[in-house]
């Protein structure tokens, strides 16, 4: 896939395809659908879009023809968390994050949390996940003090070496609990499986002075180009004027990919309807036959005001050149 340079995403005015949540929402049984992980057409192995989420119940996955009306096909991994699909040659990876539930059963530690990695050709048949990195391994996993959690891994071909972002920390919202990513850390290697060895600082981090990441770093979809890296944050901030916490989609980018300056507020979450909570994590790509920016992204709220019960969906931003 050709990458395109930093500044394609330059003056590029960001809508909602629609003002209800797209067609892959997950069941009144499992009413959380969160932090997909898709594929265009020109990437997959059938000419059709795939896009990744977890539910309750773990990684789902869904298919479309359209990239707007999505099919379930099966659940893939139970009981884990965050896909990132990542394609060399002809061979699918998917990095995803297991804890709690899945590390009771296989005799682990609760507290903490592991990104595994599996390969596939056809999307449908996996191989068994194997181990890439531990949280108890990584500085700052444990945000004040609370569990240790790494989340939301992504891979990227850097300077001849596989970097390995992930979200580091767990961060609980003052006024909700909702939790969400501290920081933004990465880890190298020179081959796809690792070791990995990992850079003792963050690059994206809580900052109590930032407008859009006084509460939290939040989860961050990163995006090469081919003379730099994007970053796309879904954050946390305090919204003084309603005095509650609030999420901000934030557009940054990097020379080294080690420091990041933020360029373009993509959307807020809004103040009503079904992503009033927070926008909880995006993945992003171009689609060159139609100039134009996917951006699928999950977000939580209540749509509807006479029942308390709060649902998490997918949403899909568009981007065209103004």
């Amino acid at each position: 896939m050709r990458l395109l340079p930093l500044h394609s995403l330059d003056d590029i005015y960001w809508y909602s395809f629609n003002d209800e949540p797209i067609a892959a929402i997950s069941s009144p049984l499992t009413p959380r659908l969160s932090d997909p992980a898709f594929l265009l057409p020109d990437e997959s192995p059938d000419a059709i879009w795939h896009l990744f989420a977890h539910t309750w119940k773990g990684i789902e996955h869904y298919t479309s023809t359209s990239g707007l009306e999505w099919k379930r096909e099966h659940l893939v991994f139970p009981a884990a968390h965050s896909p990132f699909i990542y394609k060399e040659g002809n061979i699918y990876y998917m990095l995803f994050e297991i804890h709690s539930r899945m590390l009771k059963k296989k005799g682990g530690n609760s507290t903490s949390s592991r990104i595994m990695l599996s390969s596939s050709s056809d999307l449908a048949l996996w191989s068994e996940p194997r181990k890439v990195l531990d949280s108890q391994d990584v500085p700052n996993a444990s945000w004040r003090g609370g569990k240790r959690r790494i989340s939301h891994p992504q891979l990227v071909q850097w300077n001849g070496r596989y970097r390995l972002y992930f979200g580091s920390g767990e961060v609980r919202m003052y006024d909700t609990g909702e939790k969400t990513a501290g920081s933004l850390m990465y880890a190298e290697s020179y081959y796809l499986e690792g070791p990995y060895e990992i850079a003792p600082e963050a690059v994206i981090i809580t900052d109590p002075e930032s407008k859009y990441r006084n509460l939290a770093a939040g989860s961050v979809r990163i995006l090469a180009c081919s003379d730099g890296l994007a970053a796309v944050s879904c954050t946390r901030y305090y919204d003084r004027k309603n005095g509650k916490s609030r999420s901000a989609m934030i557009l940054s980018d990097s020379d080294d990919g080690i420091v990041f300056q933020d360029a373009t507020v993509m959307q807020t979450s809004p103040e009503t309807g079904w992503a009033s909570g927070y926008m909880t994590a995006c993945d992003i790509k171009y689609k060159e036959n139609e100039d134009t920016w996917y951006c699928y992204y999950s977000a939580d709220g209540y749509p509807d005001s006479r029942l308390p019960l709060r649902k998490e969906s997918l949403g899909l931003l568009l981007g065209k050149k103004r």
